[in-house]
């Protein structure tokens, strides 16, 4: 488990783990399908503006599907801010699926290209994308897998305070001591979030020093009788100095509270964290089985694409072999409740697009096996329409190319 990967010096920026392996894999799935699309004389241009179309609505339909399916247990009363913080993680694959699936045919649409040729050059990159976020799950410790025979060699334990640990703690799997438990204002008990233990006086006196200097400012602004706008801008930095400060300071009152009651310091509360003891029971790591799951079926996707003999094939096998992983991945996942007739709500999901994996390969097979010429035409054939006519061969001696 590793949330955060580094920190941008002097920005202090944080870089998610989640983030940055979710950016690799579009990229590289990206450039992947870019060069199946040029191999096959399509237009890369093209692909490539399907892929940011996918990325957006991918992680809009993700992050809905998440919100949707956990409202009452996570997000009611909460308000917008939880809604659309992602930097913890809370998004479902099955709905960045549909959000991708459905933009990219939109585009598609209007574009006026073959649906079959396209998502069949997209398919292998899905599945690398797929492969790639997984890693990024396993980063941010979710996702993850029941509890195995801590003899399994690639068994894994997540530390304290880990989304497992979480988990796990509340079924009284594990324990904690009680340093590690604080109480909430409404009396319920939880334990002492990671970033709350790994605060510092130091960072709040940082702060503090911050918002001194953005409240001297804009007193010297005042004095100076600067413009408005330079002042209002003063200001809102006044603001959000202030805001951090409270933050950390209302971080701090927990742990100082932690310190007094049972006399440890900071770094006692850390290393108390840290045992060994306190990390979770062994579990399957189910992230990195589904990353190794969708980087193979990555690889035969596009070994398929070079050898199918009809359009439709590729993202036909996907729609078939992908639902059958997803079903076994989530009998060995633990974080998943089981609210729909007895099966997760990826498990249902899984079973309709096999369905409509079938459907499609048979409607695929009684269609001729390649699309039109015209249908499949890329745009950048298409920019050849603004060639002279003296310049281009006549229309029957026009070369026919297969794709």
């Amino acid at each position: 488990m590793w949330p955060t990967v580094f920190t941008i010096p002097w920005l202090n920026l944080p870089i998610r783990g989640y983030g940055l392996m979710l950016m690799i894999g579009f990229l590289g799935g990206t450039w992947w399908a870019a060069q199946r699309a040029a191999r096959v004389k399509c237009d890369p241009d093209f692909v490539i503006n399907m892929g940011f179309a996918a990325l957006l609505s991918s992680v809009v339909g993700a992050r809905l599907f998440y919100v949707i399916h956990y409202w009452d247990s996570h997000f009611a009363g909460r308000g917008l801010k939880a809604v659309i913080d992602i930097t913890a993680g809370g998004m479902e694959f099955y709905g960045g699926f549909i959000g991708a699936f459905a933009a990219v045919l939109i585009y598609m649409w209007i574009r006026r290209v073959s649906f079959r040729l396209y998502m069949d050059i997209l398919a292998p990159s899905l599945m690398f994308g797929m492969g790639m976020a997984r890693i990024g799950c396993f980063l941010n410790g979710c996702c993850w897998g029941a509890v195995c025979e801590p003899s399994i060699p690639w068994s894994v334990r997540f530390p304290y305070a880990s989304p497992a640990a979480y988990r796990q703690w509340e079924e009284r799997v594990i324990t904690y001591p009680a340093e590690l438990i604080s109480v909430l204002d409404d009396g319920a008990a939880t334990l002492i979030p990671r970033d709350e233990l790994m605060s510092s006086a130091d960072r709040e006196l940082s702060l503090e020093s911050a918002y001194n200097k953005a409240q001297q400012a804009v007193e010297q602004a005042r004095a100076n009788h600067a413009d408005a706008a330079t002042i209002d801008a003063l200001e809102q930095q006044q603001g959000a100095a202030l805001k951090k400060w409270r933050e950390a300071a209302r971080e701090l009152t927990r742990l100082r509270l932690q310190m007094v009651t049972y006399r440890m310091s900071p770094a006692e509360l850390r290393a108390s964290a840290a045992a060994s003891e306190h990390r979770t029971h062994a579990v399957h790591p189910a992230q990195l089985y589904a990353s190794l799951d969708g980087l193979l079926l990555a690889v035969l996707l596009n070994a398929l694409f070079y050898r199918r003999k009809h359009h439709g094939v590729v993202v036909g096998v996907l729609f078939l072999c992908y639902p059958i992983m997803r079903f076994i991945e989530e009998i060995i996942r633990s974080d998943n409740p089981h609210d729909v007739i007895g099966l997760t709500i990826s498990q249902f999901i899984s079973l309709a697009i096999f369905t409509g994996g079938v459907i499609l390969l048979t409607a695929v097979y009684r269609m001729p096996a390649r699309a039109t010429t015209a249908a499949v035409r890329s745009t950048s054939l298409a920019r050849s329409t603004t060639t002279p006519a003296s310049n281009r061969p006549p229309r029957d001696s026009r070369p026919r190319t297969k794709h």
